[in-house]
């Protein structure tokens, strides 16, 4: 038996002899390192929240989670969530009951020569994958994304997605060449379905192929969603998703939530830096429902951090009849749908959009359709965006729109000013039968009015040392 575990089993016993209103639970790193994780104390029957998730770093290793046994078992995982009653958690209730030890799962790099090994990441999510050679897919008629999102809410921790891939994908400057996928089992799809707290760095993903037609999907080559909680990394760096071509058929028959992208479909914190993503999108959608619209190169919903990244991306979306109803929104941008925050990006390509739309509540903004809160910085567009046969579109430069919803939603954050500034756009849209339309050189209505709200919350609006050329 290890000292420190020895010693852990002594401080167990001498607190297990205390009465119960508060358990301790002790951290095992399972070697013997300089310093081990500080215990945490927790009132008994509650749920250590995620901010109590230790997250060690071993040279050489990748963490892999804690574990209820030394063996670290899937089944023996410990799954940090919360106390709220905000969200109902998809899986059994982690409650502390009693005083405890849980050990720590290293993982050593695993090589990725195969799209069998490729595959096989599925049966290991916290795995360490090293690509070591290119790996062709094109054999494969419908691949099935690695990862599942299993949340009831969107905001609920990532540790009770189980089957999300939490683990580190190292593409080593390898391609990923020919993936396809034709049809979809869940909503959320890509190479990887779901990404929670994981990483994908320095690969290539070239000539992916996404036709199909699909009710909701949250669609990008790489992974429909990425999720990060607070004290994790989640991060897409150094990769190129390139001469991807997307055409997908969708009904919106209620009021639903789709997302089509280039990259990813959506993602709820995570960090984005240094990709590149090109190729072609054709979008076509009809019924009579509500919802929301989320097209663009990188990201479709989106609150998280973007940096230094580029797009080449030729759009075409299309409304058919019968037409979306009252209530309906699209946005879309040629960096991303909808964003936070966006840092020294560049966006090129096209952007068309036509067909009507019962709400006619379209926007279209050449880095980010809709800016829910943050900052855009250092930013240029030259995308040429087309709106056609429909009764209203508002297009900005830079932004399509500032929503004034997800502003409130934001103040709740502590951010008190939406910032756009230091950017620049290059390029005069088209408007072909359109009843009415809103252009802006930056932002598609200007700059709003500060906002506040019945609850005291407020959000402020700026625009800074943005230009604006005509080709």
């Amino acid at each position: 038996m290890k000292k420190a575990t020895a010693s852990l089993i002594v401080l167990l016993a001498c607190t297990t002899a205390f009465a119960q209103q508060t358990s301790r639970v002790f951290f095992d790193l399972g070697y013997d390192a300089a310093e081990s994780p500080a215990p945490v104390s927790v009132r008994t029957g509650c749920m250590m929240q995620p901010a109590d998730k230790p997250v060690p770093v071993r040279e050489g290793y990748r963490f892999g989670g804690w574990y209820t046994s030394p063996e670290c078992l899937p089944e023996q995982e410990w799954r940090f969530g919360s106390n709220s009653s905000f969200y109902t958690p998809a899986t059994d209730s982690m409650k502390v009951e009693k005083s405890m030890i849980l050990y720590a799962r290293w993982v050593s790099p695993t090589p990725v020569r195969t799209a069998e090994d490729l595959d096989a990441i599925r049966n290991d999510l916290y795995g360490w994958y090293v690509l070591e050679n290119d790996i062709d897919l094109s054999g494969i008629p419908n691949w099935t994304p690695i990862g599942e999102y299993e949340g009831d809410y969107e905001f609920a921790p990532g540790e009770w997605w189980r089957h999300a891939f939490k683990g580190i994908l190292d593409g080593a400057g390898y391609t990923i060449k020919g993936l396809t996928i034709t049809d979809i089992r869940t909503d959320k799809a890509g190479l990887f379905g779901t990404v929670a707290n994981g990483e994908i760095v320095n690969l290539t993903l070239d000539g992916s192929r996404l036709e199909l037609t699909a009710p909701r999907p949250y669609l990008g080559p790489l992974a429909g969603i990425l999720k990060q909680d607070d004290g994790q990394v989640c991060a897409v760096r150094n990769c190129r998703v390139t001469n991807t071509t997307i055409k997908v058929k969708t009904t919106n028959a209620e009021s639903t939530f789709h997302s089509f992208t280039g990259l990813c479909g959506g993602a709820w914190g995570g960090t984005l830096e240094d990709n590149f993503v090109s190729g072609t999108m054709d979008i076509e959608i009809a019924g009579t429902g509500g919802g929301e619209l989320y097209v663009g190169p990188y990201l479709g919903e989106a609150y998280n951090d973007t940096r230094r990244c580029s797009s080449d991306f030729d759009i075409t979306i299309r409304f058919s009849k019968p037409q979306p109803a009252e209530g309906f929104k699209a946005f879309i941008g040629g960096l991303q749908a909808s964003g936070t925050y966006i840092d020294a990006c560049e966006a090129r390509g096209r952007i068309r959009v036509s067909g009507r739309t019962g709400s006619e509540q379209v926007f279209i903004g050449g880095i980010v359709g809709s800016e829910r809160y943050g900052t855009v910085s250092g930013c240029s567009s030259s995308v040429r965006m087309e709106a056609s046969d429909t009764g209203f579109a508002q297009v900005g430069g830079i932004v399509g729109e500032f929503n004034s919803g997800y502003g409130v939603m934001g103040a709740a954050f502590g951010v008190t000013t939406t910032v756009v500034r230091d950017c620049s756009y290059v390029g005069r849209p088209v408007f072909r039968r359109v009843s009415r339309h809103l252009f802006g050189e930056t932002a598609g209505a200007g700059e709003p009015e500060a906002l506040s709200s019945p609850w005291g919350l407020a959000m402020a609006y700026k625009i800074e040392n943005c230009t604006y050329k005509t080709r």
